[in-house]
């Protein structure tokens, strides 16, 4: 377990607290304490009736979760990516940031996973509801992860095995630890409820790693994925430093390192490739399986 020393700046991104403050946690160890358990978050749920996805009739999704601070540059430029090449193969699917960031910001440390999960999972039981749905490609970034896997994992139980979609999952730098599970940047993070869920219940699940980071339980490839480390990626060099244009937000956000490049990788790769009945490809874990890494130079 660990405890934070915390350098307060102003705004904030990715992991980081909004609305006037960016915490940079800077982990130090300290005994372990009684973790904060779902029985405990469902004795006080966030509200989260006001969540829902908008109204659409395309029978493709492509549905992103933004981190803490988020929807933000990146996010921007993943759905840009990702719309002009649905456009350039002549795909209608319905592109969307599901803006959660009223739930993010009201909870506490110890509640973000839950909260993430409850929202994820309210989000895929209504896809569930419409049956004519071909495809699913969810994504999540940094605190994104736990509701992006819940958003899939809700999905395919409630869809069922018959009628679902196909489902594919895309996961940059994700926050893999519930509270009392956070270990240094640099620890080994398999242990942690990301590691043991993300990617399970996906047909496909993918893994965007940035390892050298300072953010806690992100910097290690999850076993439940196919694992893109790009860490190493020439073009790490070249991608922009933040500029949100606040000083001090920007400050906190380079503290950061590269956490944000491994969406940001995605948003300048990502390919909309259909197959012969016009859905977009899956890709397979039989050519690229859960747990292996490609190290991308």
């Amino acid at each position: 377990m660990l405890q934070a020393l915390v350098v307060t700046l102003h705004g904030g991104a990715g992991l980081l607290p909004s609305h006037g403050q960016t915490h940079v946690q800077i982990p130090r160890r300290a005994r372990p304490r009684a973790g904060f358990t779902e029985s405990d978050y469902l004795a006080d749920p966030a509200d989260i009736s006001a969540a829902g996805l908008p109204a659409f009739t395309q029978r493709h999704v492509f549905l992103h979760f933004h981190g803490r601070g988020g929807p933000d540059r990146e996010d921007a430029d993943l759905k840009a990516r990702v719309l002009a090449q649905d456009k350039a193969a002549g795909l209608d699917r319905l592109v969307d940031i599901f803006v959660w960031r009223e739930w993010l910001d009201a909870a506490t440390t110890e509640r973000i996973s839950y909260t993430g999960q409850a929202i994820g999972r309210k989000i895929g039981q209504q896809l569930a509801a419409r049956d004519d749905l071909l495809s699913l490609h969810v994504s999540g970034t940094s605190a994104g992860g736990f509701a992006a896997n819940e958003c899939v994992t809700a999905y395919v139980a409630a869809a069922g095995p018959e009628r679902r979609a196909t489902a594919r999952l895309s996961l940059f730098d994700p926050f893999c630890a519930r509270a009392d599970e956070v270990g240094a940047p640099w620890e080994d993070g398999l242990g942690t409820s990301g590691a043991k869920l993300f990617g399970r219940d996906a047909d496909f699940a993918e893994h965007y790693l940035n390892s050298d980071d300072i953010v806690p339980s992100t910097n290690f490839a999850l076993p439940l994925c196919y694992c893109y480390d790009v860490t190493r990626s020439t073009e790490r060099s070249s991608f922009p430093p933040p500029s949100t244009g606040n000083f001090l937000q920007d400050i906190g956000l380079r503290l950061l390192g590269y956490h944000n490049w491994p969406i940001g990788y995605f948003a300048r790769h990502y390919e909309t490739v259909l197959d012969a009945a016009g859905a977009p490809v899956l890709p397979s874990h039989e050519q690229l399986p859960r747990g292996a890494v490609l190290k991308v130079a």
